[in-house]
């Protein structure tokens, strides 16, 4: 699954600050949703951009924010020196906390992955440990060492992390593992 479907998104998002910026926003709108209303809501926020009705409360924010630093979001992430620059960097995204940007991180295909409610509980972590809970909690010493435990945990458990999610969220949709990973395909834009 990981390695069919995560270098194709991967290459995609690093080519072009749009495929970057549909990525982050694929994590935006996966936030509180049942995973395969994801394709459709890309569609309508293909469709209808701001106007989307998926760009309900911080939705719109983030999308907003994208919208106007894609080009330096995607620059500044694939300049960053560091993974915990990276999450750093993304976490600027009003709405987008160190689970979500992991999980465009792992997209990309950086060496990290995406530690939401499922991987958590399934690895028996503290569920609050990386929730930024607003923008205010974003900044200080506190946010780094967070976001600090957050690349320990994850590095280098990018595939592990993904095929498992995968794994789980089938068996709760009644679907194939392979058929949720490729889900995220919807990333890349026809023709890209």
């Amino acid at each position: 699954m990981y390695d069919t479907h995560v270098p194709r998104i991967a290459k995609a998002m690093r080519a072009s600050p749009e495929v970057f910026a549909r990525a982050i926003m694929f994590a935006v709108l996966s936030a509180r949703t049942q995973f395969p209303r994801i394709v459709k809501q890309m569609q309508e926020l293909d469709n209808n951009g701001a106007r989307a009705r998926v760009l309900w409360g911080w939705k719109a924010d983030s999308f907003d924010y994208v919208e106007q630093h894609k080009a330096e979001l995607w620059e500044n992430t694939y300049a960053a020196g560091s993974l915990r620059q990276a999450l750093w960097e993304l976490t600027r995204v009003p709405g987008l906390g160190i689970v979500k940007a992991g999980f465009v991180l792992q997209l990309a295909g950086f060496a990290i992955g995406c530690l939401d409610v499922r991987n958590i509980k399934r690895l028996g972590l503290q569920p609050r440990a990386y929730r930024s809970d607003g923008a205010k909690r974003k900044a200080g010493k506190a946010w780094g060492k967070a976001i600090d435990r957050y690349v320990h945990e994850t590095h280098g458990k990018a595939r592990e992390l993904w095929d498992a999610w995968c794994s789980d969220a089938a068996n709760e949709y009644l679907s194939s593992p392979d058929a949720i990973s490729a889900m995220h395909l919807v990333i890349i834009p026809k023709g890209a």
